[in-house]
């Protein structure tokens, strides 16, 4: 009985995956910047802000912008971890 319990014990511990499991836990730096659309294209928009030019795909975007039209975004930056570097979001529009 011992001798199977310990069995089952040395199977486990040799399944175990010693490389750190990717992703989490991150933590992000957060700023609300305003940007203004620059150029439209059917996959989605460019805009321009105060941290420079930002492409947002058509999925990410409330509705079809206008050029010139202003939007306020949350830009959110990896400080730590290995998720998402980048996590850009439409606060809103108008």
């Amino acid at each position: 009985m011992r001798l199977c319990f310990a069995l089952a014990l040395l199977a486990l511990a040799a399944c175990e995956d010693p490389t750190p499991i990717a992703g989490g836990p991150c933590t992000y730096e957060t700023s609300i910047i305003e940007a203004t659309v620059l150029a439209v294209e059917e996959d989605g928009a460019l805009f321009d802000s105060i941290e420079g030019e930002i492409f947002l795909p058509a999925i990410d975007l409330p509705t079809r912008p206008l050029i010139g039209e202003t939007f306020i975004l949350e830009v959110e930056r990896i400080l730590t971890g290995t998720c998402t570097p980048e996590i850009i979001t439409v606060v809103a529009s108008g």
